[in-house]
């Protein structure tokens, strides 16, 4: 195995400055020297030894990614491409993530301990656990979508109320009056109930109501749907707390006999790549995933840099895209 040693012995230098080279630490190295150093470096095919420089620095270069247990978490594809954006992200800042997907709050201690991370982002909903979570753990987290009202937590999510509003003045304006609302298996999460929110309030101003009945915990079933959507007051419209709703809402109208949009409109919520390739295109409201993994990515870095830093509180913006899910009945 090549050694900083055979590195130092080829180049002519101490120890010491092959290490600066190749901790990239700022140092009285000339240019040319340490491009020949590097040159050696790959010639030799040295490989650092990540725990001797983590023991020797106390620095592990490690970033965690913790999301709630679920049996296959990256089914997901908003989970998975959170997770692709922020490996990619860490990466290009010369650390390593690792990915732990915890059943329980005190699990995350127990992880981020025996790794020795520098820091960690949380995605999903961690809320209730925070406040154990800050105070076991004294390295910088950055938690994702979260509505605690902890003021030292950092968070980076987006305005889903609005999310809620812009979807509500879609169909509004496409002529529909009678809609529902399909949301996840729980309203525990703050998420959708900001998205219920907003939905609901929006079209209440209106003078539109939304019936408790038109309100589903999951998508409904077949029955349900033949029930709701045909007869004296059919529902005309859905606006579905994601995408992946939307998708299996849709496959399920259509095996009922449902045309999408001529009988029924769905909007979503997300923008995932797969809402424009399905048929028809999904209208969704859109948030900027990729821009939501940099801005947790970037606040943590500031974070290890800076620890006194103080919390942040980023709430990113949501739009519509406008596909071809949703029928306008003005016409």
């Amino acid at each position: 195995m090549v050694t900083l040693k055979d590195i130092a012995r080829e180049a002519g230098v101490s120890v010491m400055t092959v290490s600066r080279v190749v901790n990239d630490i700022p140092a009285k190295v000339s240019c040319a020297k340490r491009m020949e150093i590097k040159g050696i470096i790959e010639r030799m095919g040295y490989v650092p030894n990540s725990s001797a420089r983590s023991l020797s620095s106390r620095c592990s270069r490690l970033i965690a990614i913790i999301l709630p247990y679920a049996e296959n978490v990256l089914d997901s594809p908003y989970n998975a491409q959170m997770v692709g954006y922020i490996c990619g992200f860490v990466q290009d800042m010369g650390y390593t993530t690792l990915l732990y997907n915890v059943r329980d709050y005190r699990e995350v201690t127990v992880k981020l301990r025996t790794w020795n991370v520098d820091g960690a982002i949380f995605l999903g909903l961690f809320d209730s656990q925070m406040k154990s979570i800050k105070e076991d753990n004294r390295i910088p987290l950055v938690f994702t979508d979260s509505y605690s009202p902890l003021r030292q937590v950092t968070n980076v999510g987006i305005d889903d109320f609005k999310g809620g509003e812009l979807a509500a003045r879609h169909l509004l304006d496409k002529g529909h009056r009678n809609m529902s609302f399909v949301g996840e298996f729980s309203w525990e999460s703050p998420v959708v109930r900001a998205r219920f929110e907003g939905f609901k309030q929006t079209l209440l101003a209106a003078g539109t109501d939304l019936p408790e009945r038109n309100v589903f915990t999951g998508i409904p079933a077949r029955d349900t749907l033949k029930a709701i959507c045909a007869g004296g007051k059919p529902v005309t419209a859905f606006f579905a707390v994601a995408d992946i709703t939307a998708i299996y809402l849709i496959q399920n109208l259509m095996a009922c006999g449902f045309s999408i949009p001529r009988d029924c409109s769905v909007i979503g919520f997300d923008n995932l790549a797969v809402s424009g390739l399905i048929e028809p295109p999904l209208t969704t409201i859109e948030q900027d995933i990729e821009k939501k993994a940099r801005t947790a990515t970037e606040i943590l870095f500031r974070h290890i840099a800076d620890p006194a830093r103080p919390a942040e509180n980023v709430v990113l913006d949501v739009c519509l895209v406008e596909r071809e899910s949703v029928a306008d009945r003005n016409i």
